[in-house]
């Protein structure tokens, strides 16, 4: 569709979608920058959806090989607790990605616009952006306690009920949002105004259907690189490695115990490290669009309007879209030998692994 010759910027609306634009905010009409930007996004996007659906393929494909040479009593798809979370984290970044690739409809029509399509977005941005940060927590929390207890969690079945009870949340929320909370004229779902999300008429359910979890990840992850940071240079010494009963007891030094008396210890840190990239990751994605999100928020505060150049919001939202693919490199080269991607180790073969060739 041509420019219009009495717009500028590049706006394709017609006159009158534009005129309504400046009262309605269940239309925004996007300038040739804006979409620009939006290109950007999207495509960032669109190579986190391919590297995450790869890993997808991978773990299907060791799958319809198990269920064709393992007897059913020897396999099960998730092996340990980690597994099933990096699964939960996988599956959250394809619809983030998915959510972001939507974007692609608004560059062709010029202008974001409230709507079914709307809605789809806005609930596969919920979905996908608030199942990253839940698991991300999750993975935080199980590293953190695995490290400093000595034992952590290793039941399958409580990893399951955490992540059930995760999306179950989130399921919620957006049920709530979307039926119960609609107001007479109020679309929950619309124009932020360069894709569709919550509406600001609904700030406590981007609250707490969001921006909780964002804060609270990156908060815990912080804190735990913080306090894993000065136990791997022997600064804080855990009691549970004396006595295992006393888990909860731990003293500081300022002087550094040897780290090379324990080979063993050694090696829990380099393990603990490995999977606490994860949570690094998401902290770095995560943190430029927190501050943008919440400057955007004081902004609107008593029915003001964000001032967040479009720009601005390009550069984070291209940041944070980058976590997906970034997932899948680590997985590829910090766990590789993952039941879901199929590793042949010695042994494995009694738990339905597949074979190296």
């Amino acid at each position: 569709m041509a420019a219009n010759s009495s717009l500028s910027n590049g706006i394709i609306c017609t006159p009158d979608q534009y005129e309504r634009s400046k009262t309605d905010d269940s239309i925004h009409c996007l300038t040739r920058g804006e979409s620009i930007n939006l290109t950007i996004i999207a495509l960032v996007n669109l190579i986190s959806l391919v590297a995450v659906s790869y890993v997808f393929v991978i773990m299907l494909r060791n799958l319809v090989w198990r269920i064709r040479h393992v007897s059913q009593e020897k396999w099960r798809v998730f092996h340990q607790p980690m597994d099933l979370l990096m699964f939960s984290l996988f599956s959250a970044d394809v619809l983030q990605a998915i959510g972001a690739v939507m974007d692609i409809k608004w560059i062709q029509d010029g202008k974001v616009e409230s709507g079914n399509f709307c809605n789809a977005q806005g609930i596969t941005k919920q979905i996908g952006e608030t199942g990253v940060a839940m698991t991300t927590l999750a993975i935080t929390v199980y590293t953190f306690l695995g490290i400093w207890t000595g034992k952590g969690i290793k039941s399958i079945w409580i990893t399951r009920a955490v992540i059930f009870l995760g999306w179950l949340f989130i399921l919620l929320m957006v049920v709530i949002g979307t039926t119960v909370k609609r107001g007479p004229g109020k679309h929950y779902e619309s124009p932020t105004p360069y894709w569709c999300w919550i509406s600001k008429d609904y700030l406590q359910m981007r609250i707490w259907g969001e921006y909780f979890w964002f804060w609270i990840t990156l908060t815990l992850s912080i804190v735990t690189y913080v306090a894993l940071y000065l136990w791997s240079r022997g600064n804080i010494i855990i009691d549970n490695h004396i006595d295992n009963h006393s888990w909860w007891k731990f003293k500081f030094t300022f002087r550094k115990a040897s780290l090379n008396a324990d080979p063993g210890q050694r090696g829990i840190r380099h393990q603990s490290w490995v999977m606490l990239v994860y949570p690094l990751v998401y902290c770095v994605s995560i943190l430029p669009l927190s501050i943008v999100r919440w400057i955007g928020f004081i902004q609107e505060r008593n029915g003001g309007t964000s001032r967040i150049s479009s720009t601005a919001t390009a550069v984070v939202s291209t940041i944070f879209g980058l976590s997906g693919v970034c997932n899948v490199m680590l997985f590829l080269t910090t766990r590789p030998e993952s039941v879901l991607f199929g590793k042949y180790y010695e042994g494995d073969n009694e738990l339905g692994m597949l074979p190296s060739r």
